[in-house]
């Protein structure tokens, strides 16, 4: 009998009703332990991990890897739907303060700083947004973060060094959450860095945020693709 843990996101954490849970189970793979879990939380789970909603996977990690089927005492399982977008911190930062410090570590050769601030929008497809719910897996997500700024910096040869810094927390239309700060020799490689380095965070992190508005909650999955709370999802 082996024990792990086992954590859900976003709108797999709608079906289990938890966000984590120590299991004792007999499998030592995982589809094994997906029909164990079918069993437990019925068969629309194993619907949502073997084919995904209209279109959007779901990944399993174990331990923080992709691509490995076998379990083992201890392991943990990870199900996560595909992200919607360095430091990963609790709370709000101060964005000012931030490019401050990281403008201060410019070295002589430097001639270049390209910033792209990311905040809560307060109109989306014509509703009111209230709120923006983020949530993440934490670990894999700030692994995530450090591998994309080192790619970065290998990928741009003039790219002398970059930071990311995304905020997990309650936040309301207007409040900043995401902040990419690029230094460089010149701009041109910055400034593609920096447009890189976006997309990669919005698709390969392990951060979602349900979206609160006047017509019901959302969940925000790969990159702009909206599931509303317990439902099916639609894409805008």
């Amino acid at each position: 009998m082996l024990k792990v843990i086992i954590k859900y996101f976003a709108f797999m954490k709608d079906i289990t009703g938890v966000s984590e849970e120590e299991l004792s189970t007999e499998c030592s793979d995982i589809d094994c332990l997906i029909n164990d879990l079918e069993k437990k939380y019925g068969r629309k789970f194993s619907e949502y991990v073997k084919n995904g909603v209209n279109g959007i996977k779901v990944a399993i990690l174990i331990n923080g890897e992709t691509n490995i089927r076998n379990i083992s005492n201890g392991d943990e399982i990870a199900f996560l739907p595909p992200p919607a977008g360095g430091d990963v911190i609790r709370g709000k930062f101060d964005f000012l303060e931030e490019i401050r410090k990281f403008r201060e570590t410019a070295p002589p050769e430097a001639g270049s700083l390209v910033v792209y601030l990311g905040f809560v929008k307060g109109l989306v497809d014509s509703h009111k947004v209230y709120e923006l719910d983020y949530e993440a897996y934490e670990t894999y997500t700030q692994r995530r973060i450090n591998e994309i700024e080192k790619y970065i910096i290998d990928k741009y040869k003039d790219v002398i060094n970059i930071k990311i810094i995304h905020a997990i927390d309650n936040m309301k239309p207007g409040d900043n959450v995401i902040l990419i700060m690029c230094i460089g020799k010149g701009r041109k490689d910055a400034i593609n860095a920096i447009g890189e380095a976006i997309e990669l965070v919005k698709h390969t992190t392990g951060i979602w945020k349900l979206e609160i508005r006047d017509d019901g909650e959302y969940w925000v999955v790969a990159g702009n693709t909206r599931v509303k709370k317990n439902e099916k999802a639609s894409s805008s």
